[in-house]
């Protein structure tokens, strides 16, 4: 896996994992700690509801309270004066009273009057709780008659659930004896219920309530102790909390339901899939951005280091350098493998540089010992051969001519002259067979060493070293190669089509040795024009030709330039249009082989004496590379 993958899997696995750790803390600890909240506010409604409740029954006692300490009330329960019976027991005086039940209880228990209505239509109806003449012995409000206190409770009755308060009847002064209780009583409808809960600022409703013509009711959901007198019920809509009342001998009458709409819990849980959505988008967009910005200062420029490493190492192209402009560590990185590809670039130069001296002076060395076996006897010919002329009697015979073309001798004279022209001729035969035989090995001999130099030369048109060179870089190694006379004569120029080209293989080697006898020629061409500086230009150029692409290098001076006759006999062996001592023609004879050898060619062009002259170098490149550098052209 790549380093871009492993940094996209590593922060989406980081990112899932704050989403998943911040999901987990909304549901673990926020919602939760919502939701208690909401049942916090359930149990306070709930106890503001017993409370509204609590305080109603305090009104009717209040109520209850104010009657049974009236001086009236006191003496009717004495006489039974019609007066106050007329006045105050009837539906229009509970009405206004907001009572539905009231009661006058004496001492012993009797009931000497009572009264109820329905709370709804006003019509008089009749509780089972003064049904009888007097109390039960077990009816609560014994306690309260015997003890002359008041009290409140509730009370189930044959039509319902009756808040109900009982105060001792007074002198209206607060002083007894005591002459009864009063009993005032409200049912507890779904109205009485509804203003509760409006005073409690909650809703509530009448869950369940015991009847006393029916077996009792479930008062809480489900199964719970019987001891509990409270329960909660969530919904996903609201929070239901259900309170059971007792009456006044603590069994229980009653339920209440309050319910509690789960708005905190909706909006928390919106709340926190708001949080959540911003957070993944938020952790979405920080991915994205250090992504983005990861790529940038890191993954991409490590990508380049990465493919320029892996394109040096897989080719054999050093001229190219990365050259990030950076501070950092990939910088520093980027800037010392240039560095050292740099070094290895120079250093493999230098090793094909001495490789190819070397291999020049082992080649030398091969040659110069065949040459010398083939001479050896080849120089024993020739001795041997200037060892017979020399003691041939040519000075005799030439002497014994002049003298018999001279006036004529006696006979005697002429005769031995004869004699020894005869057998001066017939040595002399026999040495010019003898030198005729010598030229014949001679030349023969000569014939193995021309032989041996063919054999040589085919042995160097060896595979030249190609390498990715500059060109600008090749000129200047080779001008830095010619003695220090000619860098003086000459002022060599390169125009943008050199600095344009870009690398590109060549035997660089081989090249340069062919630029630096340009180079020198074109010194001797100035110097031969009567100038001290000259002038010397190249530009370069791919040009698309049968069998691939190559090189057209020119190289122009200012010198004193090629009779038209001579651009094509300056590359043959051994000429030369200089005549200076110790030139032997052999330079652009080398240089014409050597690109020859390379399957390219050479050639001149020059306006004529006084006009400088220009060389073309035609040097196959491979197309790859031609066709980069076409392409950027």
């Amino acid at each position: 896996m790549k380093i871009r993958a492993k940094v996209v899997a590593l922060l989406s696995i980081v990112f899932f994992a704050l989403a998943l750790a911040e999901w987990g803390v909304g549901e673990a600890l926020l919602l939760p700690g919502f939701e208690r909240i909401e049942l916090d506010n359930a149990r306070t409604a709930m106890k503001r509801v017993e409370y509204g409740v609590h305080q109603t029954l305090g009104g009717l006692e209040v109520l209850a309270t104010d009657w049974g300490n009236w001086a009236e009330t006191y003496r009717f329960m004495q006489d039974r004066h019609v007066e106050y019976s007329s006045e105050n027991m009837s539906a229009a005086a509970m009405k206004q009273l907001h009572v539905t039940a009231l009661a006058f209880i004496d001492v012993q228990g009797n009931i000497i009057w009572s009264g109820a209505v329905d709370p709804d239509s006003g019509a008089p109806v009749a509780l089972d709780v003064f049904a009888h003449a007097s109390l039960p012995d077990d009816s609560p409000w014994q306690g309260n008659l015997r003890r002359a206190h008041p009290g409140q409770g509730l009370i189930a009755t044959n039509h319902g659930v009756l808040m109900a308060a009982a105060s001792p009847i007074l002198d209206g002064f607060g002083n007894g004896p005591s002459r009864g209780l009063v009993v005032m009583g409200r049912m507890l409808t779904d109205a009485e219920v509804a203003g509760i809960g409006a005073r409690a600022q909650t809703s509530v409703a009448l869950a369940a309530a015991r009847d006393s013509r029916t077996p009792a009711p479930q008062f809480l959901p489900g199964h719970e102790a019987a001891s509990a007198s409270e329960q909660i019920v969530t919904t996903d809509a609201a929070t239901q909390v259900f309170r059971m009342f007792t009456d006044l001998a603590g069994q229980p009458v009653m339920t209440l339901r309050v319910d509690l709409p789960r708005t905190i819990a909706a909006r928390a849980r919106k709340t926190v899939a708001y949080a959540m959505a911003f957070t993944v988008g938020a952790a979405v967009a920080v991915l994205l951005l250090m992504l983005v910005v990861l790529d940038r200062t890191v993954l991409t420029p490590l990508g380049q280091v990465t493919l320029h490493a892996v394109a040096i190492g897989a080719g054999d192209d050093l001229t190219t350098r990365l050259n990030l402009d950076r501070t950092d560590e990939i910088g520093t990185l980027a800037n010392e493998f240039d560095r050292m590809v740099a070094q290895l670039a120079e250093s493999r130069r230098q090793l094909i540089d001495h490789s190819f001296h070397a291999g020049k002076a082992e080649f030398s060395s091969g040659v110069l010992h065949n040459i010398g076996n083939a001479m050896t006897p080849l120089g024993v010919r020739v001795a041997t051969l200037q060892k017979r002329l020399r003691a041939a009697p040519t000075v005799d015979v030439v002497r014994a001519l002049e003298e018999r073309n001279r006036a004529p001798a006696d006979a005697g004279r002429q005769a031995d002259l004869d004699d020894f022209l005869r057998l001066a001729s017939g040595e002399l035969a026999e040495v010019i067979n003898a030198a005729e035989n010598d030229a014949g090995i001679i030349a023969r001999q000569a014939s193995i060493v021309q032989n041996s130099l063919v054999e040589q030369r085919q042995t160097a048109r060896g595979t030249a070293v190609i390498e990715v060179v500059d060109l600008p870089a090749v000129i200047s190694q080779s001008l830095e190669i010619v003695p220090d006379a000619v860098r003086e004569q000459i002022s060599v120029e390169m125009d943008s089509s050199v600095q344009a080209l870009g690398p590109i293989r060549l035997a660089r080697t081989v090249v340069r040795i062919v630029l630096q006898n340009l180079l020198i020629n074109a010194a001797e061409a100035i110097r031969a024009a009567g100038r001290d500086r000259g002038v010397v230009r190249f530009s370069a150029a791919i040009t698309a030709e049968t069998g691939g692409y190559k090189l057209l290098l020119t190289c122009a001076d200012s010198g004193v330039g090629i009779a038209s006759e001579n651009l094509e006999r300056i590359f043959e062996r051994g000429y030369s249009t200089k005549r200076e001592a110790g030139n032997l023609g052999i330079g652009l004879h080398w240089c014409a082989t050597a690109i020859s050898a390379l399957g390219g060619r050479i050639w001149a062009t020059s306006g004529g004496p006084g006009h400088g002259s220009t060389l073309h170098l035609l040097i196959p490149v491979p197309s790859a590379a031609a066709e980069r550098r076409t392409a950027a052209a």
